[in-house]
């Protein structure tokens, strides 16, 4: 049987990664992340509330707060690195560690608004948030659960090399959804 190890707050402020940095949400962001997950895609694709509220955008910011104190999830706004502008989303959430045998995990998921799609913000965002996870949160494995038919986000995760792990299921506003698992592993992506 594992021990899995106390969540300590997680702490950060900005990852630079090229022409995305990664950042702590702001209040002033909250009219990004309402009219940002007005888009059907990205409220068909993840798990956030559909419709997209106003209300939902300012609980989403304090979730995030919320959620880095307790040591479980980073939240970041994704900003171009030149002129700050607001791009998208990525997180790790289900931060776990293993003390005994001295692994773990977090999944990863973003979103990325329709304005700044083909741009590269995803993989870069992505290989952004999977190296400091590998290297602030000492995880050795990022994966996450795809929904099936979500061929951009797969076409994302290979380019950051993540491979199929198998099939796997994640919930969706409270349904579970089949999906497959992408992984990636701290000693694959050096």
């Amino acid at each position: 049987m594992s021990e899995w190890a106390e969540a300590d707050a997680i702490g950060f402020d900005e990852v630079a990664a090229g022409p995305v940095t990664l950042r702590p949400w702001e209040p002033a962001d909250v009219s990004f992340v309402y009219d940002a997950c007005q888009d059907l895609e990205i409220q068909r694709w993840t798990n956030l509330p559909s419709p997209f509220r106003a209300s939902d955008a300012v609980a989403l910011l304090q979730f995030s707060t919320t959620l880095r104190e307790r040591g479980t999830a980073a939240l970041f706004a994704v900003a171009s690195t030149d002129q700050g502008e607001l791009l998208g989303a990525v997180s790790l959430r289900d931060i776990e560690r293993d003390i005994q045998r001295d692994e773990g995990r977090a999944s990863i998921g973003y979103w990325v608004a329709v304005e700044a799609r083909g741009r590269g913000v995803a993989t870069n965002a992505v290989e952004a948030a999977s190296h400091w996870a590998f290297a602030a949160l000492g995880v050795d494995e990022v994966y996450a659960d795809v929904l099936h038919g979500n061929e951009g986000s797969v076409r994302v995760l290979e380019r950051c090399g993540f491979a199929p792990d198998g099939e796997s299921s994640c919930a969706q506003r409270g349904v579970t959804q089949p999906s497959i698992r992408y992984t990636l592993r701290a000693t694959s992506s050096r």
